[in-house]
């Protein structure tokens, strides 16, 4: 892999501390980096542990599971096909399968998550079954299993494009319909036709290929007593819509390929006017424009394609933006609460100059930790805690009659301090977080509360 201009020291220093904050505050054990352009690669680094056992760390090499940006390579995988007149956006899916899903259900339908089909929960269910921590009973150990699955969930559809929801099922039906257009395996069509071709020669769907890895993440699940190792989920029931394994290197030279427009080391793999059909915006959704396994978001006034994933032990972000001739890889080895994009989004910002913590989910983030901690009234009477749940905060207050319960702050104005809770009869009650000269007070009910600590 090529070098392309490296990284000037400041910017290297603000994406840097906003990585190793993000990985004090959120414990996230390991986490890899790499910035390139169409050129090459302008940096990679990882970030605290792969293992945290041995203290291995976690390397620019270190292979982690990406998630649902597995979907771009079904996507791309398509598009291959159909750059080469073997497959139609608009074939109807239930025709080429034979599977009973609705008639006017497209392969555009399916890559834009358009279908009609909610989420049917498959994903999670084998996730949870792999990692040992849940089990629905629902059968899914075969490819007949989950056809049954989805068949039997007909009636639960919409009429396609009637709204987004997002369906990994819908992508499981484009692996398998690539399967019977390529007369082979999705994973090895997507090795032969996309990995091979971009070097990518540490990125497998395969588990024993994974494991011989020996930088490797370990896979930690986050618990109320900390960080817990588990075993890798194999997606091989749903390896289009989020079984690939990958470091951040390989996804370099992936993002390479959408910043050269289809071509990698001279070579064409498919015509760019077709990778674009990738990129468009076929649904709305409360985070941008949705493409084919792409969503545009807008940044500091600028427009990133990524995308995310997570496989609840880890989690990942893949962008670029031909603009700014940039794209950035992360993957960490945990599931910190928020979609990794967030960290994409700060990084690119940092690219474009912009300070990250003031972009607006740093800037809540930070905010949210000023008002969080220990309060109590008059004399210690009353006590209050505050702290992050979520998207906002939540808030107990206790006393010696007894413990309260926890109650959900909704932000009215996050930068005055006003926040409203709803009382057990539906009514908003304010809540007010002041500055004073005595320090920070929390006004709620009948009760002034000092914050003694953070």
């Amino acid at each position: 892999m090529s070098n392309g201009h490296t990284l000037e020291d400041e910017t290297r220093h603000r994406i840097d501390s906003l990585l190793r904050e993000r990985l004090h505050e959120d414990d996230i054990p390991g986490l890899s980096l790499a910035v390139t352009d169409s050129d090459g690669v302008r940096y990679v680094r990882g970030y605290g542990s792969r293992d945290l056992s041995s203290n291995a760390p976690a390397t620019p090499e270190t292979v982690y599971g990406i998630g649902s940006i597995s979907k771009s390579f079904a996507s791309l995988a398509t598009l291959l096909l159909v750059d080469a007149g073997e497959l139609d956006l608009d074939q109807r899916v239930a025709d080429a399968l034979e599977v009973d899903i609705p008639a006017d259900v497209t392969v555009h339908h399916l890559l834009s998550h358009t279908s009609g089909y909610p989420s049917l929960a498959t994903s999670e269910a084998l996730i949870a079954r792999q990692m040992e921590v849940g089990e629905t009973g629902v059968p899914l150990g075969t490819r007949a299993d989950v056809r049954a699955h989805i068949e039997g969930a007909r009636e639960e559809t919409k009429s396609p494009d009637e709204r987004w929801m997002y369906c990994n099922s819908g992508y499981t039906l484009i692996g398998w319909l690539l399967e019977q257009c390529t007369d082979t395996s999705y994973t090895d069509f997507v090795t032969e036709r996309i990995l091979e071709p971009l070097g990518m020669d540490r990125s497998t769907y395969d588990e024993a290929t994974y494991e011989a890895f020996d930088d490797r993440m370990t896979p930690y699940h986050k618990t109320d007593d900390g960080l817990e190792p588990k075993p890798v989920p194999v997606r091989e029931q749903s390896a289009a819509a989020g079984g690939l394994l990958a470091p951040v290197t390989d996804m370099a030279s992936y993002l390479q390929l959408h910043l050269r427009g289809g071509r990698y080391n001279g070579n064409r793999l498919l015509e760019e006017s077709t990778l674009e059909k990738a990129y468009g915006a076929y649904a709305e959704t409360p985070s941008g424009p949705y493409g084919y396994g792409w969503r545009t978001r807008t940044v500091a006034g600028e427009s990133l394609v990524g995308h995310g994933g997570s496989i609840a032990v880890s989690t990942a972000y893949a962008g670029f933006s031909r603009e700014h001739d940039l794209g950035i890889a992360l993957l960490a080895n945990t599931a910190p609460g928020y979609g990794l994009a967030e960290l994409g989004k700060g990084v690119f910002g940092a690219l474009c100059g912009e300070d990250p913590e003031e972009l607006p989910f740093f800037a809540r983030k930070q905010r949210f930790q000023e008002l969080s901690g220990e309060y109590e009234s008059y004399r210690g009477i009353k006590t209050a805690t505050v702290e992050p749940e979520g998207g906002t905060l939540r808030l107990r207050i206790d006393g010696p009659i007894g413990d309260g319960n926890w109650t959900t702050l909704i932000p009215d104005d996050l930068e005055k301090g006003t926040f409203s809770i709803l009382t057990p009869t539906g009514d908003r009650q304010p809540v007010q977080f002041a500055e004073t000269d005595n320090g920070r007070e929390l006004l709620v009910d009948r009760w002034v509360l000092h914050q003694r600590s953070r």
